[in-house]
């Protein structure tokens, strides 16, 4: 069972909140393995992501609105997931946003292996923002199982056919790959790095 499932930062997205989330998922105590980071820039140099994105940003005059998307690829407690492998495969569905700028960290502090993906909402080549709807969720969560398949990674198996047409929310599809109730620890402790990150600004360091 590999889930996908998107972060809603109700409050809006500024510059400031864009490099706190960056930080939070490149920490070195989360995505080690094995002596090495589990992170790695798509179209840009995990170093200078802030600073990618926000060229592509200011190149094409998208400063504001939607920044970035923050997707999370999330497996189960207890399933014998190897991390390197998770990351590989995150990197595979990573494909899906040709054209952006992608942060892809997978996190091995936790009982569960997940990888964090911060998209670039405006396109390099294009100039064109990206724009995440029911069809694309539904195209994605098929990538992800296709994906996993391919890497030999668990597959989330819908218990009934109605079940696999209805498009499932947030809350239902942690639920499903953790195994836990309706708080969502991780989303908590990134909305609270959210409320200490400064306003309109920030870089990486």
């Amino acid at each position: 069972m590999a889930i996908i499932s998107f972060t809603n930062y109700k409050r809006g997205q500024t510059t400031g909140c864009m490099g706190a989330v960056m930080r939070y998922t490149m920490q070195n105590k989360k995505t080690e393995c094995d002596g090495q980071q589990l992170v790695t820039g798509i179209n840009c140099q995990p170093e200078s992501a802030y600073a990618d994105f926000m060229t592509t940003k200011r190149l094409h005059h998208k400063t504001d609105g939607v920044l970035f998307y923050h997707m999370v690829q999330s497996f189960p407690k207890g399933e014998a997931v190897d991390p390197g492998t998770a990351h590989a495969a995150a990197l595979k569905l990573a494909e899906y946003y040709e054209g952006h700028e992608v942060l892809v960290c997978t996190h091995t502090d936790r009982e569960h292996i997940h990888s964090h993906f911060l998209i670039n909402s405006v396109n390099f080549d294009t100039g064109k923002k990206l724009h995440i709807a029911k069809e694309q969720l539904q195209e994605l969560r098929q990538r992800n199982d296709q994906v996993c398949m391919e890497f030999s990674l668990p597959v989330f198996k819908p218990k009934d056919r109605k079940q696999e047409t209805k498009a499932m929310t947030i809350g239902e599809y942690h639920t499903a790959a953790r195994g836990q109730s309706k708080k969502l620890q991780l989303m908590n402790i990134i909305n609270d790095c959210m409320r200490h990150a400064p306003a309109g600004r920030s870089s990486l360091r």
